[in-house]
């Protein structure tokens, strides 16, 4: 005690040791004292992390130093972790999420991206500056890589979003057998080089496991199909196989012939006799002449035209049916609808205007000029007043997609009684009924204005004849709308065309002409939409003609 200066305090051994803990508060009692304390701050919990986050105040920014490093990564993803578990609780909040994630996403998409410039500083090249080096791996590879780096996130969201589909994710799941074989995929089954998952930026393969190439297949077999109806040669076919983009050809026939047997179950559904046993489905066709052509011509081998027949079944609208009279839709009324029509008396008041049409077509004009002046000219001054831009409406009906069926392609002609004969045969047998019930109902058939004259004469052909399979008296064949279209169309046009040889001629011709569109002859009905858009544009350049 002697070598204590006197007046300093006295430490014992037990003041020396670790200071005592605080005691245990729940997590609960906790964040109420904290929330507490935030809301007497006049503070919410968002704006107390938010002012956390974003102030500058050096004891704030030594509290946060580690949440953006390696070290404090693991706690700062589980904070970012909680408020996406909290976003997506309930289905408003996922979709707000997402749309937020979307957001980052395009933004961090935008700012990444390969290097402006001229090559080889950057990555624009011009046919100019080409070279035989632009084809090397070694090129290849470097663009590719430079392409990566630059784009990191892109690349990797790519590569997760394809890796998706590896084996490793299916493994223990067991797939249904495919009836059509893996194999029509791939030519060589041992070539080892299919079994690779990894991208090098250039060639892309699908995996060889059954699971796999089954979950991938939909849009590879969408392409096959696509593909092959529009044209592609096999050698290409080959390639984007190869590549992965599309099934094989022999996979594409094979998904044609199981379309094919649900297409011929479809057909015998509308043909069949329960669902409307008083009129069948309206039949349209009309031929389709295509050549093979053989460019290495040798014996045996030379182009051929085949002259063949296209069509599709389109039912009737149930609530149009619905409003039918049954009683008119028969057989017998249709062959006394017929006779009655032969002794028809054509007058001419039949085809003059009436009060109402005079009015309506007046209606129209108007209608038209208010259109022209507003396209090309002029603007409404007041736009409250409504002008009148559209013809007013006649007998309105309501807009529905139509319910079409298309018919399997038949080698036979139509341009023939003996052609129109095997088209009807054709028909049935796709329709799977017999001949007898086939013609039991009435069945309306839509063709060009060719088509009904043979059909007619094929009808009188057979005259006299017992029952309507051999008399063909079910059937009434007339112009279909579009044929009706065209036709009516052509007429008009040819009818104002002119003669472009007379230079004091002021048919049609030359208002192309002025309008900048030189025309040595009328455009045909098979360019249907621009004979039409020459019939518009010759109508409304006389309407400003008029108004100017």
């Amino acid at each position: 005690m002697d070598g204590i200066a006197a007046g300093a305090p006295y430490h014992s051994n037990e003041a020396t040791g670790p200071l005592p803990r605080a005691p245990r508060v729940p997590m609960n009692k906790k964040l109420k004292m904290i929330c507490a304390l935030i809301d007497n701050l006049n503070l919410t919990p968002k704006s107390f992390i938010i002012a956390f986050l974003e102030q500058d105040d050096d004891s704030m920014a030594f509290k946060r130093r580690l949440w953006a490093t390696d070290q404090g990564w693991d706690s700062t993803e589980a904070l970012l972790l909680a408020i996406k578990h909290l976003c997506c609780s309930h289905v408003a909040g996922r979709a707000l999420w997402e749309e937020f994630i979307l957001s980052q996403a395009i933004e961090i998409v935008s700012a990444q991206r390969p290097v402006s410039g001229m090559a080889p500083q950057g990555s624009y090249h011009t046919s100019a500056t080409l070279s035989d080096a632009f084809f090397t791996k070694e090129e290849r590879d470097h663009r590719n890589t430079a392409l990566i780096n630059r784009m990191p996130f892109l690349y990797r969201l790519l590569c997760s979003k394809l890796q998706g589909n590896m084996p490793g994710e299916h493994v223990g799941s067991v797939a249904p057998q495919d009836p059509v074989q893996d194999d029509s995929d791939d030519k060589h089954d041992s070539d080892p080089s299919e079994e690779l998952v990894d991208y090098d930026g250039s060639v892309l393969k699908t995996s060889k496991d059954p699971a796999t190439r089954r979950a991938i297949r939909v849009q590879t077999l969408s392409n096959a199909l696509l593909f092959l109806a529009g044209g592609v040669t096999e050698r290409v076919s080959g390639y984007l196989n190869y590549i992965g983009i599309s099934s094989s050809r022999r996979t594409a026939h094979a998904a044609l012939k199981s379309l094919g047997a649900e297409a011929q179950a479809k057909i015998e559904a509308l043909y069949c006799m329960d669902k409307s046993p008083l009129v069948a489905p309206m039949l349209c066709y009309d031929n389709l002449d295509f050549q093979e052509k053989i460019h290495m011509k040798s014996l045996g081998h030379s182009s051929k035209m085949f002259h063949g027949t296209w069509g599709y079944v389109h039912t009737i609208p149930p609530i149009l049916l619905s409003r039918l009279d049954p009683s008119e839709l028969t057989v017998e009324a249709l062959n006394t609808a017929l006779h009655l029509g032969k002794e028809l008396k054509i007058r001419p008041d039949m085809f003059a205007p009436t009060p109402d049409s005079t009015i309506h077509f007046e209606k129209t004009l108007k209608s038209q000029i208010t259109q022209v002046i507003l396209k090309y000219f002029a603007t409404p001054t007041d736009k409250r007043v409504e002008l009148q831009k559209s013809p007013p409406e006649v007998n309105p009906i309501t807009s529905e997609d139509p319910n079409i069926t298309m018919l399997k392609l038949m080698l036979a002609s139509d341009n023939s009684a003996l052609g129109v004969g095997e088209v009807f045969t054709g028909v049935i047998q796709q329709s799977g009924l017999k001949a007898a019930d086939f013609h039991s109902r009435l069945q309306i058939v839509e063709g060009d204005l060719g088509s009904c004259n043979i059909f007619d004469s094929l009808r009188k052909q057979r005259t006299p004849a017992l029952g309507d399979h051999n008399s063909l008296d079910n059937i009434l064949p007339i112009p279909g709308a579009a044929h009706t279209l065209w036709n009516l169309a052509q007429a008009i046009y040819l009818g104002h065309w002119g003669n472009e040889k007379l230079a004091r001629d002021t048919g049609a011709w030359r208002t192309l002409h002025a309008l900048g569109i030189p025309t040595e002859k009328p455009v045909t009905k098979k360019d249907f939409n621009l004979m039409l858009s020459h019939v518009e544009k010759i109508h409304e350049a006389t309407l400003l003609y008029f108004v100017l």
